[in-house]
């Protein structure tokens, strides 16, 4: 799932770094690693506990900024709820989707995206 969430951020205001950071974060909410462990795994180097928690930190503003700034799009009614959910029941939940896949669903993601933002 990290793979299809790096495509995604593409597109994103997320960076790699902190795609990956969210990622690991998720390991340590779930119980499976530490922050210390998380830290030592971000790629291509390991970073310090506190670097990783800046990252985390910053990807966690960019998330909820994100959220927010959908929310100015439907009050100001250039984003309409229904095409939100639409975009959103396009995403898988949980599967791992293979190489073809990710780029199929992309390509949808993205017409969606540009119709519901230049309507």
């Amino acid at each position: 799932m990290l793979d299809f969430a790096k495509k995604l951020g593409a597109h994103s205001s997320l960076t790699a770094a902190q795609i990956e950071t969210l990622h690991l974060y998720r390991r340590v909410l779930r119980g499976e690693i530490t922050s210390k462990e998380a830290a030592g795994m971000r790629t291509p180097h390991p970073v310090k506990l506190g670097t990783y928690y800046r990252v985390l930190d910053q990807a966690m503003g960019n998330l909820h900024s994100s959220i927010w700034t959908a929310l100015v799009g439907l009050s100001l009614g250039l984003v309409r709820v229904e095409d939100l959910k639409r975009l959103i029941d396009h995403l898988p939940a949980t599967v791992e989707l293979d190489e073809p896949r990710q780029e199929e669903l992309l390509a949808v993601i993205e017409a969606i995206v540009r119709s519901i933002v230049t309507q």
